[in-house]
């Protein structure tokens, strides 16, 4: 779930509003470049996907057409 970006606000009414813009600015670049990583997805398969793909397991095996009774 991603995380919502935080408002930014100046409480100083004295800045004009081209000092507020380049504080928000600067405050949004800072918190965006000290952000903590994003988790890196884990690329490593399970031990038994491994197991059951390298020994030719499926979940549903297809039985032989001549094991199949008709009737």
């Amino acid at each position: 779930m991603p995380q919502s970006n935080p408002v930014i606000t100046t409480a100083n009414p004295a800045a004009s509003p081209i000092e507020a813009a380049a504080i928000a600015a600067a405050l949004s670049r800072f918190l965006s470049d000290n952000a903590p990583a994003a988790a890196a997805e884990s690329l490593q398969q399970s031990p038994w996907l491994s197991a059951a793909l390298s020994e030719g397991v499926s979940r549903q095996p297809q039985l032989p057409t001549s094991w199949v009774s008709v009737g």
